[in-house]
């Protein structure tokens, strides 16, 4: 806690003048505690690899909570526990309580319950096993969930909004009322395309502006003094946001929001990975003159934010000074014991299982070049999901068309580190092998497309490289902006990508089977449900677009694959290429243990340039 924020939550003072005109002063200083994007890492473990993270997820988060209260009650500081969603999905544990029967012994109920939040605001991702789900963990939890922008038919237990009253002692002329602090809550509106599934026929997602700007209102007529926001979107790129949908800045622009939680991109503010963003205050936490805090990913960190509250005699409270700060889940932080327990049952089952041995391959499978060149791992998911899709087509003119399949670049570093690739070593394939090709596991569908939106489909993947220049030595060749799932490989055509063109420029000598793929060409594309659902940029699809949805999950289908139950289609196929007009050189980042296997690159003449931190390794690679 910063020494600019007064250490008492009530004081009573005078605004100075002549003393005629002398007013009575409030004050008021609250501190929020707030996690985002935890995505079910109660533990830190890295099932895939089976091993610690090197974090302590939620149970390491729970020792920052604990001491953050009590700094604060010795302070005489009001404490607000706030989550920012993604809370249920993101780890092999999440998958499987997914699976649960949900009640107060329900380990993510009994860890949040202990841990004792005062409310939750959902993110996309807490639908993505469903609204059930969802509900039956909000119906045991001992505090309001809340979401503002998502219209949920019938009552539930999903609320627009939450208030917490803080009991304030009277200002010395004897005024003064309890302070009332409002919490809203905004998920993306993207949402409803990604989960457009889950929430068929059972919710709507509205406008986020439209729905803070009015809730925001009503509470504020309703006598709330302060109003603070649980955003589950971030800042989109350097410059203003206004004409992206997502982009925090809308909302943060919006009168009568106090203070702002936010999360979604899997950075982190205050800090470095903000900087020079239109409206925003980097080091300091202001989104738009607004107090913010971004808590990473992961239960990476605990965000803190500390508000002194002023106000005079029958005037409204203001934020008058603000700290923004955050905690990092070191590996030296000392878990909870209690939350560490609630859990540990399913855990322990979970490692076992995943120990299980379903099939062999004689050797490595890694994605460490995932984004400079096709890899085994995508060959691999394409094939699965080639003939999971032949298998459910039965329309006899789909059947005649070309067959693609997509594969993305998931887990290829960025935000999550050097250790954030998938490695198989040869021999046993265990299913936490399958579970690190599948983190997701959507559904497989297909989609009946022409060759101009293949083309469309990758222009998008492209838009992850930068722009190169022949006069620009050691330039970079990612956009580490854009994380690497967007990045997709289509299988069963050929094409080139020139880094040197403008974005949506960059596909050259697309074709298939030897022959140039024409724009009117009809095609079925084998993907995911999530990309049926997002689409790729300005591209969207429509119901009768969907040529089938697959019986079986991805999973079962890699494992049948890997096992030799199917032939793997893709796995000499090498589908792309970089075509630049000239020569041209650019820097790649990735892990360290890429070393033993760069001879997979050497048609890039990769260079070992020194590493700026100690985890990743540098290439220049020539294209």
């Amino acid at each position: 806690m910063r020494d600019n924020l007064h250490p008492s939550n009530i004081t009573d003072g005078v605004v100075q003048g002549s003393p005629e005109r002398a007013v009575p002063v409030r004050e008021f200083a609250l501190r929020i505690l707030a996690t985002s994007d935890v995505h079910g890492h109660l533990f830190g473990f890295d099932y895939i690899r089976d091993r610690s993270t090197g974090t302590n997820g939620l149970a390491g988060l729970a020792r920052h909570i604990s001491e953050a209260r009590s700094e604060a009650r010795e302070a005489g500081m009001a404490v607000l526990l706030v989550d920012n969603g993604d809370l249920l999905q993101g780890s092999a544990l999440a998958k499987r309580l997914a699976r649960w029967d949900v009640d107060s012994t329900h380990p993510v109920v009994a860890a949040l319950n202990y841990l004792e939040y005062d409310v939750w605001g959902i993110g996309n991702h807490d639908l993505d096993f469903g609204i059930d789900y969802l509900t039956d963990i909000a119906a045991h939890l001992r505090f309001p969930v809340i979401c503002s922008n998502l219209d949920l038919a019938g009552n539930g237990p999903i609320r627009r909004s939450a208030t917490i009253s803080y009991e304030a002692r009277k200002a010395a002329d004897g005024t003064g009322a309890d302070l009332k602090v409002a919490i809203l809550s905004a998920l993306p509106e993207a949402t409803a395309e990604w989960n457009f599934e889950e929430l068929r026929d059972r919710a709507q997602v509205i406008s986020s502006v439209s729905a803070i700007t009015a809730e925001a209102d009503a509470l504020r007529r309703a006598g709330a003094d302060i109003v603070i926001l649980l955003a589950h979107m971030g800042l989109e790129g350097p410059a203003e946001g206004t004409d992206r949908r997502d982009d925090l800045r809308n909302l943060a622009a919006i009168p009568g929001i106090d203070a702002i939680i936010s999360g979604h991109t899997h950075r982190r503010l205050p800090g470095p990975d903000h900087d020079g963003f239109v409206d925003v205050d980097a080091w300091r936490g202001c989104v738009c003159g607004r107090p913010t805090v971004m808590p990473g990913f992961n239960a990476s960190d605990l965000a803190v934010l500390d508000l002194r509250l002023s106000a005079s005699k029958n005037e409204a409270w203001q934020v008058t000074q603000h700290a923004a700060s955050l905690r990092s889940n070191r590996p030296d932080t000392i878990p909870n014991p209690a939350v560490i327990r609630q859990a540990s049952a399913a855990h322990e089952r979970l490692r076992v299982e995943l120990a299980e041995p379903c099939c062999h391959h004689d050797r490595p499978i890694h994605n460490f070049f995932s984004l400079v060149a096709p890899t085994q791992t995508a060959a691999l998911v394409a094939s699965a999901r080639r003939h999971a899709i032949s298998e459910a087509l039965t329309v006899p003119s789909d059947l005649d068309l070309p067959l693609l399949a997509t594969a993305s670049a998931h887990t290829a570093g960025g935000h999550g580190g050097a250790s954030n690739f998938i490695f198989i070593p040869a021999g046993t394939i265990r299913k936490r092998h399958i579970e690190a090709l599948t983190p997701f596991d959507n559904p497989i569908w297909a989609l009946r497309l022409r060759g101009r939106d293949i083309r469309h489909w990758l222009e998008q993947s492209a838009c992850a490289f930068n722009r190169l220049f022949p006069d620009r030595p050691d330039q970079p060749l990612l956009q580490h902006s854009r994380p690497s799932f967007e990045f997709d490989t289509i299988f069963g055509i050929d094409y080139g990508i020139d880094p040197c063109r403008p974005e949506g420029e960059r596909i050259t000598g697309l074709a298939y089977q030897g022959k140039p793929l024409e724009d009117d060409q009809p095609v079925i594309l084998a993907t995911s449900q999530f990309r049926v659902a997002a689409g790729r940029g300005k591209l969207m699809f429509s119901e009768d677009q969907v040529a089938a949805r697959a019986q079986t999950t991805l999973s079962t289908a890699l494992t049948i694959t890997l096992g030799g139950g199917r032939p793997a289609h893709h796995l000499g196929e090498k589908p792309w290429h970089f075509a630049p007009p000239h020569p041209i050189q650019a820097v790649f980042e990735t892990t360290r243990e890429s070393h033993p296997y760069l001879r997979e690159i050497a048609h890039l003449q990769p260079r070992t340039l020194p590493a700026e931190t100690s985890d990743f390794a540098r290439f220049r690679l020539t294209f």
